[in-house]
């Protein structure tokens, strides 16, 4: 049989190693106050999973009516207040509020966290219970149909896809045929049958009757029946033919479907509303009916709203889906053992092929709410999202769907944001890979310590992501979906990057390419002293790494870009000039300048002010932006700004402060790390640091990861090789810079410097005889015409000198450098001739003489 559809599964599935303990929570949510539910054990409560209710209402007053809900206890007995949950209304209802009751929690599949309800008990098809029954095929239950509906003509079909903007390689999932899916005998089992308005247990078996599968609740009177309302052969609205059963859920039966008067393609139909509840029947019907413009390769399409009278003849609202066989990415998650999660990259491309889905529902001002692995479906060839059930307007009012574990903390306070949902997608991405835990069904709240979880330990960006995704603060997370996905396609990379040993760089579209570089020329500028007798040291300065560091650009689309084009001018003082007649058109325009220009312009001319190298007007303009901006989206280009003029002011240790917050912000991007870089290692060589092995640690690992990603930015390679070399991992620095692209204007010093790291890496009559020939080998394979060659030549040629004086031999009588026999008199021969080449260039008359000196002092004696 095939893998069975996400349609048909359900909270009644075998739980997988790991699952939470049962339980289920239940709250109803004011605009001041949150109380929560506790259902009893099972055997008296559904699965694991809890849904609980939110409301949120206008200015935290109350609807027109008050509908009680019973508080319980984890024992089932009602606490000894009832709460009141008030009824609201929807901004977009457009007419009377619906009225809030306690739903019973049906749960999602075994393992998942319980769905969160505004107002009520979500349903989605895919983390909904299933009743005990076997799926299967039910050829005597399923009416005879044309068998190209149910079957697929065989072709082949590949193995794998890419996703993930095309980077990561994902196993097919093989197509699932919608007749398998229908269950066999729907029944619901005892244990999960729950009234829903009270949520007291109902149609249990006592010591004087049987169980019962419909019937009056003896708590709140309301009528329940768990047997299916729908039955194949069945049409509903004279078009959607009936088939079974694919799950049950918090308002009653999925049913899988054929629509007659459309191909006679396969449909799901989904009830709005638990049947008992006539009146916000009526409401459901008139604020879904906008989810069928909804129109997006990655979301599941809206066929059509009908209505169908129930078992008491009262209309009954469902909503027509499409069928989308295939499997979510809780069936996916459920496949990998415990604790064992899936692989980062593999979900990190799931996540990126839904993100914009959700940037395209937040464009209609609308919020998808209830993301989460169960509502992520995988077909063979599209990743969907699926229930459209917890869709509402931005900041709307009244029921509120989403699921406990992944819904965000304010969203009874500020209603649906794109903030909220942001939240659910971190939530999403930690459960995937993270071995999250649970209490009472849900997975807790927060994202675990690197201590506790090994990827967040291996992969620290991924961590920031996810703490800036979740962060309690909805103003600190990431402020768009799009701005969501770029960061999270650059952690990507970087990850690639070391699981495959190959470069995956990424065009930002927040900074600017490095300016120039800094660091690549400090080694081998010492060796110039042979040529002007000038001193000179390997210190960087933070001159230059200000200088060569990214810049933050303006949003194209931003209205104040037009108005600052002109003054991208190269010449800080001519971009001042420029930026000062940008203020004065800015004031001229038609209606005032756009609400952004001052932000803008205020960075413009503080970048101006640094270019110049005066980090205090810059500091000035900073702070008083600071003061009148509110966060958050700009507040990391003023954080960068201060940081290079704090580089400026040598106050190191409070730049370091200022590009990590950069980092926190913008986790994927490569410029914050190579900034940390280059203050870490500042700090190493101008402070005296009580924890320099800590500095060192953060240099090497933010030079090592720009350098993994990016092969452009060759600061990063030669940073790392410094790095290297004070640790003694010579061989290592080398092949750092060895990776330097030939094509690169710095592969001649790269290649340099690793020779003189050769030359360095242990005192002289330490030396291997293997790294005097592989140094002399390096400088005779230097790019024809470079000028330092033979400076290197008399540095090769004068440790191999000071090596054989240290009463080393070689290996070999024959052995030769520079294609001259290894011995000390060739080698006296080759220095003289060197210095006296290199004293025909000095400068200057006194080096000249030194250098001549110094070559009669050197050279080979003679006996006559």
């Amino acid at each position: 049989m095939s893998e069975p559809s996400e349609h048909q599964r359900g909270s009644d599935d075998a739980p997988t190693p790991g699952d939470a303990e049962e339980g289920a929570t239940e709250a109803t949510v004011r605009p001041a106050r949150t109380e929560l539910t506790f259902r009893p054990a099972p055997s008296d409560e559904p699965d694991g999973n809890t849904e609980y209710a939110t409301r949120r209402t206008p200015s935290g007053k109350p609807g027109g009516d008050t509908e009680y809900a019973t508080r319980r206890t984890p024992s089932g007995e009602p606490g000894g207040d009832a709460e009141y949950a008030r009824r609201g209304k929807r901004a977009d209802a457009g007419g009377g509020g619906t009225e809030l009751t306690p739903r019973p929690t049906t749960g999602e599949p075994t393992g998942s966290p319980g769905t969160v309800a505004v107002g009520g008990t979500p349903d989605g098809w895919d983390g909904t219970e299933t009743a005990d029954a076997t799926p299967g095929r039910t050829e005597p239950r399923v009416p005879t149909r044309p068998s190209q509906r149910s079957g697929r003509m065989t072709r082949p079909r590949p193995t794998v896809r890419r996703l993930g903007a095309g980077l990561v390689t994902i196993p097919t999932v093989e197509p699932v045929d919608p007749a398998e899916v229908v269950m066999q005998d729907p029944v619901v089992a005892e244990g999960r049958r729950f009234c829903w308005r009270c949520g007291k247990p109902v149609g249990r078996a006592t010591p004087t009757r049987p169980s019962t599968t419909a019937g009056t609740c003896e708590t709140c009177g309301a009528p329940y029946d768990f047997r299916p309302s729908l039955h194949p052969g069945d049409r509903v609205a004279g078009q959607y033919e009936i088939q079974g059963c694919l799950a049950h859920g918090g308002l009653g039966w999925i049913y899988l479907a054929i629509d007659r008067n459309v191909s006679d393609r396969w449909v799901v139909l989904k009830g709005l509303l638990h049947a008992g509840d006539t009146e916000a029947q009526a409401v459901a019907m008139a604020e879904r009916q906008f989810l069928a413009e909804v129109v997006h390769p990655s979301i599941v399409k809206i066929h059509n709203f009908v209505e169908h009278p129930g078992p008491d003849g009262n209309p009954v609202g469902y909503i027509v889906m499409e069928y989308v066989g295939g499997r979510s990415l809780r069936n996916l998650l459920d496949a990998h053992p415990t604790p064992e999660r899936m692989p980062v990259t593999e979900a990190i491309a799931y996540v990126l092929e839904v993100l914009p889905a959700l940037d395209y529902l937040h464009s209609l001002g609308l919020a998808y709410n209830d993301l989460k692995p169960d509502n992520i479906m995988v077909t063979e060839d599209r990743v969907e999202l699926i229930d459209l059930g917890a869709v509402a307007a931005f900041e709307s009012y009244g029921n509120l769907y989403g699921t406990r574990g992944f819904q965000a903390p304010e969203i009874a306070r500020t209603g649906p944001t794109v903030a909220s949902d942001i939240y659910t997608v971190g939530r999403t991405l930690a459960v995937l890979t993270l071995n999250m835990p649970m209490q009472q069904g849900a997975y807790c709240d927060g994202i675990p310590n690197p201590d506790e979880q090994p990827v967040l330990a291996r992969h620290e960006f991924f961590h920031r992501l996810l703490l800036r995704a979740t962060d309690p603060d909805p103003a600190r997370r990431f402020p768009t979906a799009r701005v969501f996905a770029n960061q999270l396609t650059g952690v990507l990379r970087e990850i690639l990057a070391v699981e495959t040993g190959t470069e995956h760089p990424q065009l930002s579209t927040l900074f600017s390419p490095p300016r120039t570089c800094f660091g690549t020329a400090e080694y081998v500028a010492q060796t110039d002293g042979l040529v002007d007798g000038l001193e000179r040291d390997t210190l960087l300065r933070a001159r230059d790494v200000a200088a060569a560091l990214q810049v933050p650009l303006i949003d194209p689309a931003d209205p104040s870009a037009p108005l600052l084009a002109g003054a991208a001018h190269p010449e800080p003082r001519h971009a001042l000039d420029e930026l000062r007649h940008a203020r004065q058109r800015a004031g001229a325009e038609p209606g005032g300048a756009p609400a952004s220009f001052e932000l803008e312009v205020t960075l413009a001319e503080a970048r101006a002010h640094l270019d110049l190298g005066e980090p205090a007007a810059a500091r000035l303009l900073l702070d008083r932006l600071g003061d009148t901006t509110a966060p958050p989206a700009s507040d990391w280009r003023i954080d960068w700004y201060l940081g290079v003029a704090e580089l400026l002011d040598r106050d190191y240790e409070r730049a370091f402060g200022r590009f990590d917050a950069v980092l926190q912000a913008l986790p994927g991007e490569i410029a914050p790390k190579l900034a940390l870089a280059a203050t870490a290692e500042l700090i190493l060589q101008h402070w005296d640091s009580d924890d320099p092995e800590q500095w060192r640690a953060y240099a090497e690992q933010y030079y090592a990861t720009v350098w993994r990603t990016d092969r452009g930015v060759v600061a990063a390679a030669f940073g790392l090789a410094r790095q290297l070399a004070a640790a003694d991992a010579i061989a290592a620095a080398v092949r750092a810079l060895d990776q330097v692209p030939p094509a690169s204007r710095y592969y001649a010093d790269a290649r340099m410097t690793a020779i003189l790291m050769l030359l360095t890496s242990a005192p002289v009559d330490e030396l291997d005889e293997a790294t005097l020939h592989l140094a002399a080998a390096r400088v005779q394979a230097l790019p024809p015409g470079e000028s330092r060659t033979g400076q290197l030549r008399v540095l090769v040629l004068g440790t191999a000198l000071g090596w054989l004086q240290a009463g080393r031999t070689p290996k070999s009588p024959d052995a030769e450098i520079f294609r001259a026999p290894f011995t000390e008199r060739e080698l006296r021969r080759g220095i003289e001739a060197d210095l006296r080449a290199l004293a025909r260039t000095a400068p200057g008359r006194n080096h000249r003489y030194a250098l001549v000196d110094l070559a009669n002092a050197i050279r080979a004696k003679s006996w006559i």
